[in-house]
């Protein structure tokens, strides 16, 4: 039997190098599955509660309309929502004319204001989503997939407050992860500035 294994001993040993590398093989597969299916899982739950985020997006419909508007918040409203400024009652207004009769202008005025940090809490969580997408955390071709067209739409309403709040900290980089994404997920045409 030695002698049979000694004469058979490179033969022995190049069987065992070929099971080793299929086995590496293997292993590497099985962890490139893994993350594989790790973003495309992330993709799916890292998003926040969607009853949560329901309530956020019926709460800002409430107050301005935010989804059912084709453009852009005003700076009327940015200013309300903001709440850096005290409106004028002809501002409260044209603010509150959506507004419950029940509803006081200065209740208005109060409701714009959580409306706005509602809208701070909204852009956020949209924010840290696109920051995993960023770094890879999310597979970007799946979350475009299912967030794309709700993303794009928020961000464009909401961008006169998004540009209001930068300046107001001189900040740019607030909220540049939504940017940096939609920039990946819709480019500009070679030889035109990006649109986000």
């Amino acid at each position: 039997m030695i002698d049979w294994l000694a004469a058979n001993a490179a033969t022995i040993s190049a069987v065992a190098a070929v099971l080793g590398l299929f086995s590496l093989l293997l292993i590497y597969k099985q962890l490139r599955d893994a993350r594989i299916w790790n973003k495309l899982h992330f993709t799916y739950t890292f998003f926040p509660n969607s009853k949560e985020f329901e309530e956020l997006e019926i709460f800002l419909d409430e107050r301005i309309d935010f989804w059912q508007r084709d453009s852009a918040l005003t700076a009327l409203e940015v200013k309300a929502l903001l709440g850096k400024e005290s409106l004028t009652e002809n501002e409260k207004k044209d603010l509150c004319g959506s507004f419950d009769a029940n509803v006081s202008q200065e209740n208005c005025a109060k409701e714009l204001l959580e409306a706005g940090r509602k809208l701070k809490i909204y852009l956020n969580e949209i924010e840290y989503y696109c920051a995993a997408v960023s770094s890879g955390i999310v597979d970007s071709e799946s979350a475009k997939n299912i967030y794309s067209y709700k993303f794009k739409r928020a961000y464009e309403k909401a961008f006169p407050w998004i540009e209001e709040v930068r300046k107001m900290k001189n900040a740019p980089s607030i909220l540049i992860e939504i940017t940096k994404t939609l920039n990946e997920w819709f480019p500009a045409p070679k030889g035109q500035k990006s649109k986000y």
